[in-house]
């Protein structure tokens, strides 16, 4: 008895599954096409068992579907589609209310899988899908979105669309069929998934079409051929895609014909560059032709926005500029040329704007700063997205009063007016993303004037950088009043934990940066220069420095290869100077009158300098003097409490001669010392002709006034005179030297004469 009811039990599951499997559309999933051996139904395959569709399809056994495509000859295996015939056929054969079919190609070096599902009694493509991928084993990782994909389009409904044909893409120059097929396929995928027009099957089996080829090719848009090939298989429209050259642009040209009237009810344009760039393009003109210009809105609410061209663009920068408080997203799906755009002051608002999938870019079609942002505005710009400044001569981005904050994956280039504008308060902070090879020229309408911060100026408000780049950016104004090529900061403050600022150039003051309130606790300053002044940082006002690297910077003239402090007030508690340059072997006066002095770091103009800790090392001051390779203090003050001076050169060829390896002081500068290590700095004559005069390896004093209370300035530094200390009164002769090593209990003061009080 308890077997006859577990049968029962079995027999009635069985039934109820039977019973739900039929309420359910049976789905025909076709071998894909493509691939090598059995792959393309191994993928089928692996297809019908996705959870996505099983939950709204019953799929047709594959025995079924493989007995079902052997005897049907017309099959086509080339195209990864089929006919309407066929499709027709092979649904009734299996009993099948839809068919997929699929194709595994590439479109230039870009691998892809093209998916389509196709409804039997409307005879329409109801959505398709594409994937690329690398290697084929990639491909069963892309399956569970695809199915998705699949399964929600058949809830939809789309008897009242027009119908569209989609008409083989033309390749002008081109004969490679399947990226003619393979476009075709993703641009009709795309359109179904818009939902505004009941796709055609995209296949090969339109034999009218080919008719259509030569058509396109000569630039005629079906006038003639049309109408005849789209009544033949009624659908309404027929969409007709070619690629073209106009000069050096490269674009595919789409139009929408009505095959009633045989007018044109839509066209559009779409560049590229290369034929993976076919993707992107394809995907661009759906997102065009289906909703026209008007952006295509996400599930989120009202909040964000896709858009792939200017008109698209202007639209949702108006709705935002028009709506309240909030959070809003721009996603673009294309790359194009705008004009500038501003935000509205009405409320208090966040806009992210991004890239979707890969890089796009919005170049400045103005003479205008590109985004202006008022002071309830923070712009966000986040991943895939670039601002290209087409070397228009103004800033990308201007901020008054505002907010920007850059991310990863964002870049700023090729503006001939600069990066960013900081000003009335604004706040502009960058964790990550790509400043680069913009230039300043002029800030003023006075085109006389030099321009400041090729890369980022700050008027009035902050900077605060923990990650990203800064590069190959420059202030190369007319005059000599062109700073800060990386970053310039006139009044505000510039704050630095992490992120580079590289290969940036200054005409005149501070190759990388040029500021007035700097903290430095972590990053890079590196292999920058200026032709004047401070090829790292030029200090007009206060530095303080916990952390990271200045390093590899270059200045000319009046020298500071790495740190130059005028006015200012320099304190130094950890990181590192290093590897630094100032150089210059003129033989014609400055204004401060020293050539090639301060490679590490210069102190200048009743400026100060306080190293509690950090390394300055490796630097060098080249030059007609060639004073100070680690610091050089000219009218100013430097103490010296913790931290190591060492490894750095003072090479001069005429006057001091090579002086002060570690530390040069003159004209009324001074320098005190109660800690801290001098050591292995070397000072050199190089001229050919005449005595080493060199003096100071380790500390060279000039006419100025020397305290040392604590620290070591060992042994190990080189010179011909005073291989550790060198002080010279000012008639250029030397009253006091010292060529041993001067300990932490060797206190040594200027005033002091001879031997006593550790001089010898």
């Amino acid at each position: 008895m308890k077997r006859m009811k577990r049968m029962i039990s079995i027999a009635a599951l069985a039934f109820a599954v039977v019973n739900a499997a039929f309420a359910k559309d049976t789905l025909a999933i076709l071998p894909f096409t493509g691939g090598q051996g059995e792959e393309g139904e191994t993928i089928a395959e692996l297809f019908s068992f996705e959870k996505e569709l099983t939950a709204v399809f019953a799929p047709v056994p594959r025995t079924s579907i493989n007995g079902a495509i052997r005897s049907e000859q017309r099959f086509q295996m080339a195209s990864g589609m089929t006919d309407p015939d066929t499709i027709a056929a092979l649904g009734k054969q299996l009993g099948a209310q839809y068919v997929v079919a699929g194709s595994i190609t590439s479109l230039g070096k870009q691998n892809l899988l093209i998916i389509a599902i196709i409804k039997i009694d409307e005879l329409r493509q109801i959505a398709g899908d594409v994937q690329t991928y690398g290697s084929i084993s990639e491909i069963r990782g892309k399956l569970p979105a695809m199915a998705k994909t699949i399964a929600d389009a058949s809830k939809g409904g789309a008897a009242n669309l027009p119908m569209l044909a989609v008409l083989p893409v033309r390749l002008s120059g081109w004969t490679d069929t399947r990226e003619a097929d393979a476009l075709a396929q993703i641009l009709a995928a795309r359109l179904a998934q818009s939902g505004k027009y009941a796709v055609y099957p995209r296949t090969k089996g339109l034999e009218q079409v080919q008719a259509e080829i030569g058509n396109q090719f000569g630039g005629d848009v079906a006038d003639e051929y049309l109408p005849r090939i789209g009544k033949a298989n009624n659908p309404r429209l027929a969409l007709s895609v070619t690629a073209r050259k106009l000069g050096v642009d490269t674009m595919f040209n789409a139009a929408i014909i009505n095959l009633e009237t045989g007018i044109q009810e839509a066209g559009e344009t779409a560049d590229y560059q290369s034929m993976e760039d076919g993707i992107r393009a394809m995907e661009d003109l759906s997102a065009v032709l289906s909703g026209g210009a008007v952006p295509v809105r996400t599930a989120s609410g009202g909040s964000e926005w896709k858009v792939a061209d200017e008109k698209g663009f202007k639209q949702a920068i108006a709705e935002i500029n028009a709506a309240g408080k909030g959070e809003y997203i721009i996603t673009l799906t294309g790359s194009f040329f705008s004009d500038p755009v501003s935000f509205s002051l009405n409320a208090a608002k966040t806009i992210t704007l991004k890239g979707e999938a890969s890089e796009r870019i919005i170049s400045n079609k103005g003479d205008k700063p590109f985004f202006t942002v008022p002071g309830t505005v923070t712009l966000v710009l986040d991943q895939n997205l670039t601002l290209y400044g087409n070397n228009k001569k103004a800033r990308l981005v201007r901020l008054e009063g505002g907010g920007l904050i850059m991310k990863a994956g964002a870049a700023l280039r090729g503006s001939a007016g600069g990066g960013v504008y900081v000003n009335s308060g604004g706040s502009f902070t960058m964790s990550g993303g790509t400043i680069s090879g913009n230039m300043i020229i002029d800030d003023s309408d006075d085109s006389g004037r030099g321009g400041d911060g090729g890369g980022v100026n700050v008027s009035s408000g902050s900077f605060t950088m923990s990650g990203g780049t800064i590069s190959d950016n420059s202030a190369n104004g007319d005059r000599w009043d062109s700073n800060g090529g990386g970053v310039y900061v006139s009044s505000g403050n510039f704050s630095m934990s992490g992120g580079t600022i590289s290969g940036n150039s200054a005409r005149s003051d501070g190759g990388g940066v040029n500021v007035s309130s700097f903290t430095m606790s972590g990053g890079t300053i590196s292999d920058n220069s200026s032709a004047y002044r401070g090829g790292g940082v030029y200090v007009s006002g206060s530095f303080s420095m916990g952390g990271g690297m200045i390093s590899g910077n270059s200045a000319s003239l009046c020298g500071g290869g790495g740190v130059y402090v005028s006015s200012g007030n320099f304190s130094m508690s950890g990181g590192t100077i290093s590897r630094n340059s100032a150089s210059d072997d003129s033989d014609s006066d400055h204004f401060d009158t020293i050539r090639g002095g301060g490679g590490g770091v210069y102190v200048y103009n009743y400026g100060s300098f306080t190293m509690s800790g950090g390394t300055i090392s490796g630097n060098s001051a080249i030059g007609y003097d060639g004073i100070g390779g680690g610091v050089l203090v000219k009218s100013g003050s430097f103490s010296m409490g913790g931290g190591t001076i060492s490894g750095n050169s003072a090479i001069g060829n005429s006057d001091y001669d090579g002086c002060g390896g570690g530390v040069g002081v003159i004209d009324m500068g001074d320098f005190s010392m109660s800690g801290g290590m001098i050591s292995g700095n070397s000072a050199r004559d190089d001229r050919d002709d005449k005595e080493d005069f060199s003096r100071g390896g380790g500390v060279y004093i000039f006419s100025e006034w020397f305290v040392k209370t604590g620290g070591t300035i060992d042994g190990t530094n080189m010179a011909r005179e005073g291989m550790v200390v060198s002080v010279y009164d000012g008639n250029y002769k030397p009253s006091r030297v010292r060529n041993s090593a001067a300990g932490p209990n060797v206190n040594m003061d200027s005033d002091v004469y001879g031997s006593t009080g550790g001089w010898e």
